[in-house]
């Protein structure tokens, strides 16, 4: 049942997806937009809480855990970096 779930947080992984932020915090050490109150990144897909804590989350409502990651790895996988970063690529 959770083979689904845990595939997802293998491919998170890869992307480098899980990096927690301290409280204060308010910008993505990926692209420097602005983190939503979750501690994510809704630019680039950044996830800030560990692989543990979305395990975790995964507990109360598989599915619902399932639909977040795979938009956050959709995100990152669709997100190309403006300005000076995707020049210097």
């Amino acid at each position: 049942m959770t083979d689904g779930f845990d595939t997802l947080v293998a491919e998170a992984e890869t992307l480098g997806l899980f990096k927690p932020h301290t409280a204060f915090e308010v910008h993505c050490a990926n692209c420097h937009g602005r983190l939503n109150p979750r501690g994510d990144c809704d630019t680039c897909g950044l996830i800030g809480r560990s692989a543990a804590d979305a395990r975790k989350r995964a507990g109360g409502d598989l599915a619902a855990a399932e639909k977040w990651l795979g938009a956050a790895i959709a995100k990152r996988k669709a997100y190309r970096p403006s300005g000076k970063a995707a020049r210097e690529e």
